[in-house]
C-alpha cells in the first residue's frame, strides 16, 4: 500500500512541475511594434534612402531594380529542434557601392538594410 501511494504522490508532484513549466504568463504586455531602423545610417543620395524597413523584395525590386548578387543563408531558428515556423532562412542582395539588402524568407520582406559605399556587388 506504502508503494503505491508513492508512486501517486509521485505522479502528482510531476504532473504539478509540468503544467507549472508550461504555464504561459500573460501579465507581461508587448509594446507596441515601431518600425526598425537601419544598422547603418543611409545617405539621402543614396538607392536605398528609397526603402523602408518591412517592404517585400518584389516592392525593392520595383524601386530600386535587381541587385548584382544575392546568397541565401540559414538563420539559428533552423536549428531549433520541432521549429516549423518561418524566418528559416534568410536573403542577402548585394548592390554595387550601395551595400546589402537582408531579407526574411518567412515572408521576403525587408529586415535590415547595411549601407557600404565600398560594396563590390558580389558575396563573399
Amino acid at each position: 500500500m506504502k508503494i503505491k501511494h508513492a508512486v501517486f504522490l509521485t505522479l502528482v508532484l510531476f504532473l504539478i512541475v509540468g503544467l507549472t513549466g508550461c504555464a504561459s504568463n500573460t501579465s507581461k504586455a508587448k509594446p507596441a511594434s515601431e518600425p526598425k531602423a537601419p544598422s547603418t545610417v543611409v545617405p539621402p543620395t543614396s538607392k536605398f534612402a528609397k526603402l523602408e524597413i518591412g517592404m517585400a523584395r518584389v516592392q525593392v525590386q520595383e524601386k530600386i531594380g535587381t541587385a548584382n548578387d544575392f546568397k541565401v543563408i540559414v538563420s539559428g531558428k533552423a536549428w531549433i529542434p520541432f521549429y516549423h515556423g518561418p524566418d528559416t532562412t534568410r536573403t542577402i542582395d548585394y548592390y554595387k557601392k550601395e551595400g546589402r539588402l537582408v531579407y526574411s524568407n518567412g515572408n521576403h520582406r525587408l529586415i535590415d538594410i547595411v549601407y557600404d559605399p565600398n560594396e563590390d556587388g558580389y558575396r563573399d
